[in-house]
């Protein structure tokens, strides 16, 4: 505990960002997984969206331990994001290729979110190490994406 000469520290504003992100990605994954017409992705996308669900309990739970109140709605962003999703339902080969892309422009910001927080070295170290694990883990998703792209 920290005394009153010394403030707590406290790195929930960067964790909150991260999570708001991660909710994003979680709700975007189990949408696109309902409307994706193709089988194999369907099932990786709920996979995606299964352990996005994983990281963003446990950065709530980070933030929470820290006495904030974690919000787990997502972003306006992301909204949108779904929405175009939902828009999409029934693509042509094209508009399939189209998704492929949002999924690397999503990845790639969520990716780009994460390593903001990890530069910044305001994190706890446990919460450090919790990000620089779901770095490693939003690059291999990216890779993913972009061999499926090479392949349309």
């Amino acid at each position: 505990m920290a005394t009153a000469a010394e403030p707590e520290v406290t790195d929930a504003a960067e964790l909150q960002n991260v999570l708001t992100r991660y909710s994003d990605s979680y709700f975007g994954y189990l949408q696109a997984a309902e409307v994706v017409q193709c089988e194999s992705l369907a099932t990786a996308f709920v996979e995606i969206a299964a352990r996005r669900k994983e990281i963003v309990k446990r950065v709530a739970s980070m933030i929470a331990a820290q006495g904030e109140k974690p919000d787990t709605k997502g972003s306006p962003e992301g909204v949108i994001h779904r929405w175009w999703i939902c828009v999409r339902a029934g693509m042509s080969e094209e508009e399939f290729r189209a998704t492929l892309e949002e999924c690397v422009r999503g990845e790639t910001e969520l990716a780009r979110t994460v390593s903001e927080a990890l530069e910044v070295g305001a994190l706890l170290p446990d919460h450090a190490e919790l990000l620089a694990q779901v770095k490693v883990e939003l690059e291999e998703a990216l890779r993913t994406f972009r061999i499926a792209l090479g392949r349309c």
